[in-house]
């Protein structure tokens, strides 16, 4: 199976979960199908007082055979399922707390390099993306303005370009996502072991 960042060949770990889901249905529509023909022959064969001819006795054990597998695949499967969801749970959690530490992150930084209040405002609206020329609209300032405070906040954190300004977030939040990963794998495989 291939897994890569809480994808299991393409789909994401709550996909998977839908999809495991359903095979394990799937697979207790056929354990009961195979259970409930195995115990009407079985039946059959001790009203009748009838022996098991080759074929028959074969065709039995197939289909307990088939019953045991399915039955240590359903296991298998619910194991399988409840990781997904623990997993699931889990991203969910470390999402919402990174994006509230985040946050705390940008505004501790922006305190850090003491931009003013006007360089803050255009430092967060740099960091959405925003436009120059729409940064100068929503604040009622003029272009050449709005360029003066971007330098300033560009100097103050040691960058040259908004790119560079949000790739320094995105780095240190990526980062801790990848601590708090790699915490979350100790705890579990402590927890396992």
């Amino acid at each position: 199976m291939f897994i890569v960042k809480g994808e299991v060949m393409g789909r994401s770990l709550f996909e998977n979960a839908r999809f495991a889901r359903l095979i394990f249905w799937g697979m207790v529509v056929s354990a009961l199908f195979f259970s409930w023909d195995v115990i009407v022959d079985f039946r059959a064969h001790l009203v009748e007082q009838r022996a098991y001819s080759g074929s028959d006795l074969g065709h039995l054990i197939f289909e307990l055979v088939a019953v045991i597998v399915l039955v240590f695949g359903m296991v298998l499967l619910s194991f399988y399922i409840s990781d997904l969801r623990g997993r699931n749970a889990q991203q969910a959690e470390v999402l919402h707390s990174l994006r509230h530490d985040f946050d705390k992150h940008v505004q501790l930084q922006f305190r850090n390099w003491a931009l003013t209040p006007s360089e803050l405002d255009i430092a967060l609206l740099l960091m959405r993306g925003v436009a120059t020329k729409d940064i100068a609209e929503l604040r009622n300032s003029s272009v050449g303005t709005v360029k003066v405070h971007s330098h300033n906040v560009f100097r103050k954190a040691g960058v040259s370009s908004r790119v560079e300004l949000m790739a320094y977030f995105l780095d240190e939040f990526m980062d801790v996502g990848m601590q708090r990963g790699s915490e979350d794998d100790n705890a579990r495989d402590a927890a396992r072991g």
